[in-house]
Formats: C-alpha cells, structure tokens, sequence
C-alpha cells in the first residue's frame, strides 16, 4: 500500500506534466499553422437543388454569398487555390409555385474549419410555372433602302418560333420578330437574325428561351434601272503634326447610290467615287466629319445620303535613352548624410514621340527618397517622375547602393 499512497501523492507533478507538454505541443503545432478568421470577398455562387422541371425562378434575391471562416492558416490556403472547396447550396425539391425565403447551406470541404458568419442569411425566391407557346416569326423590316434600290418578298428558314418563360412575362408575349435594318443594305440580304419576344408596346422581354434562337432571313434586292452602287474612296491631303499617325480611317456608308441625268450615260457610270480632299495638315487628334463627293459631270447622289469619315490619330510610338540623369536626395534626417556608390543614371524610355521629344537629362526627375532611413547601407530603389502615364521606363541601374552616417 506504501507504493500506491507514494503514487498517488505524486499524481498532481503527473498531471502538471502532463497539461504542460500538451500546452507545449499544442503551441508548437499552433505556431507552425495558427488559427486565422478570414472572410472571403470572392463571392460563392448559390447551387439551386432539386428545381422542378416544370416550374422556373423568376426571381432570386441573391446569387451570391460570402462568407467569413475561421480555420488553420493551411486550409485558408487549400480554400484560397480552390475556392469551390466552399459551397452554398438551396434545396427547393419541396417547393411549389410562390414566393419563399431560404437559408443558404454552406459546406465547406476541408477540415477542421468553422463557419462563422456568411452574408445574406436568407434568399427571396419566386417560383412560377415553366409556358411554352408557339408564335409565328413575323419580319421587322426597319429604315429605307437607298434610292435606287427594290427589295423583293423576303424568305424566313422558318416560320414559328417556340418560347419558353415564366408564366408572368409569357402573358406579356404579343410577338416575335426578327429584325433587320435595310438603311444598311447595299445588296441581296441572306443573314442571320436574332429572334426577340416583344410586349404590345415592342419592349423587348427578358428571361425567356427562343428555340430556335436566330434564323436566316434572305430578302433578293433589286438594282432600279439607271441606278448604280458605287464603292467610297477617302481622299487625305497633308500629314498630322510631327509625332503623330493615323491609325484607323472609317467612311460610312461604304457605299452609295449613283444615277445618271443623261439615261444614255448610264452604262458608265464609275465603281469608285471619291470624297472631297480632306486636309490632315497639323493635326494632333482623332476627328469626325461630313465630307462631301467629286461626282463626275451629269451623275447625281441618290436621295439625301450624308457621308461621314471618322480618321484616328494617335501619337507615334517611339523608345528613347537618356544617360547621366542625375539623382536628387529627398527627406535626408537632420544630422544625417548619404554617400552614393554612383551619382547618375542611364534612362530607357518608351511612350509617344511628341512627350519623350520634350525629356532632357535636365527636366527628368530621379529621385531617392531617405524618409525614417537609419545610419548603415542601404539598397535602395529610385524614383522617377514622368509628364504622362503612357511613358514606360527602365531606370538602370534599379537599385543604388546608400551609405547614411552622421555629419
């Protein structure tokens, strides 16, 4: 018995021994991957379970939730890789046609973690019953076609549309239209055509399913006789301002309609017409106008076509080096001074010809900021103030090599 009373009244040292490594690995382990609480900004999709067929959502409140977690800092990282490790689901198997609001089931695939908080707590739904109508496709022919021109019956690939949709915006279907703008139309049409289900005033109505979505709409365009397409040709004079380039000219319409005051001159009338000479002399940005033809003797423009030319300009891009920018010292400490291994450095810059044309050695900027630096040696990166943000730049070398010590 002496054994066990001498046991015994060593019991507490055992325990305390006992608590004291647990404390002391669990601090280890706690250390190496300690527990953070992190909420995710990245938006978790909400899954929707168990839907009828033959009903839809026609509203949803949220789509999204996020979600604040507290877990070991290697499971924020496995969630942080792959985020879809995180779940939140609604299951609405039970569900009927109306208006309900859910809470969200978040699962999170990766342990140990703990849900915290999560944003929205409910979802409003609305269930309704799944229509599906067939309308007949009617043609929605809008803007003239130019003088000149005839269209002829048009032909539809087919000729009913099946539209699926909540109950609510079905009621509102009047028709379906596929829609083509002839003020566009310089020759037989055969295009594809998007479909829209439009409301008694032609809105069109979201949120429903066309099946089929676009079809093939051909309409046969006829030539009026003494009437001719011809091609626009943009006519520049001059060159932009030094540093600066066209990068882009657009004349709309491409093409026009032409006919002759002389029916006997019709056979010979011109493909191409050309605009007016436009003067591009000095200029230093993108323009648009209305220009006008150089029409031949006794042909004529068909109806009041207005001709307009849009012609970017952009500044040319060019590189520039400029060596020996010296380095200027900012925010020195009182009773401090810097030592530099070097005192200038070499530029490379590239950016728009008419700003770097402007940059010297002497208005460039280097700069070397020493705000809260202590005595000792530094490696420190130089700045660089530029005029403008399109200007890219390598200052070499990067780094500069800084001795700070008292004066």
């Amino acid at each position: 018995m002496k054994w066990y009373k001498k046991i015994w009244s060593l019991m507490p040292i055992i325990l305390t021994s006992l608590l004291l490594s647990f404390f002391v690995w669990f601090s280890a382990v706690n250390s190496k991957d300690p527990t953070e609480e992190i909420t995710y900004t990245r938006p978790i999709p909400i899954e929707i379970l168990g839907q009828n067929p033959q009903y839809t959502i026609s509203e949803q409140s949220a789509g999204n939730v996020t979600v604040t977690i507290k877990a070991p800092r290697s499971v924020h990282n496995a969630l942080a890789n792959d985020i879809k490790l995180i779940r939140a689901t609604i299951n609405i198997s039970a569900l009927q046609e109306g208006q309900v609001e859910l809470e969200p089931d978040i699962q999170i695939d990766v342990k140990p973690a703990r849900l915290v908080n999560y944003s929205p707590k409910t979802v409003r739904l609305n269930l309704e019953k799944l229509v599906t109508t067939t309308f007949p496709i009617k043609l929605n022919q809008t803007g003239n076609l130019s003088m000149g021109m005839e269209a002829r019956k048009a032909r539809l690939e087919y000729s009913e549309v099946q539209v699926t949709g909540p109950e609510s915006k079905m009621a509102k279907v009047s028709e379906v239209l596929a829609t083509v703008d002839m003020s566009t139309v310089t020759g037989n049409v055969n295009k594809q055509v998007a479909l829209q289900a439009v409301d008694a005033q032609g809105t069109v109505i979201e949120g429903l399913t066309l099946s089929p979505s676009r079809i093939i709409v051909t309409i046969p365009i006829l030539q009026k006789g003494g009437y001719k397409n011809a091609f626009l040709a943009l006519i520049p004079i001059g060159s932009p301002a030094f540093g600066f380039q066209i990068t882009h000219t657009e004349i709309t319409p491409q093409v026009v309609t032409i006919y002759a005051l002389d029916p006997n001159q019709t056979d010979s009338l011109p493909d191409l017409i050309q605009t007016e000479p436009i003067n591009l002399n000095g200029r230093n940005e993108s323009f648009e106008q209305e220009v006008g033809l150089n029409l031949p003797p006794g042909v004529k423009l068909a109806g009041d076509t207005k001709v307009i030319v849009k012609i970017t300009i952009e500044p040319t891009i060019t590189t520039k080096s400029i060596r020996g920018v010296p380095i200027t010292l900012l925010n020195t400490p009182m009773g401090l001074e810097a030592v530099l291994n070097i005192s200038t450095v070499d530029v490379y810059l590239t950016g728009p010809m008419n700003l770097l044309n402007e940059l010297t050695a002497q208005n460039l900027t280097i700069a070397l900021d020493l705000t809260n630096i202590r005595p000792g040696t530094h490696e420190l990166q130089p700045t660089i103030v530029l005029p403008d943000e399109s200007i890219n730049y390598q200052i070499v070398p990067d780094t500069i090599e800084v001795h700070i010590r008292p004066k």
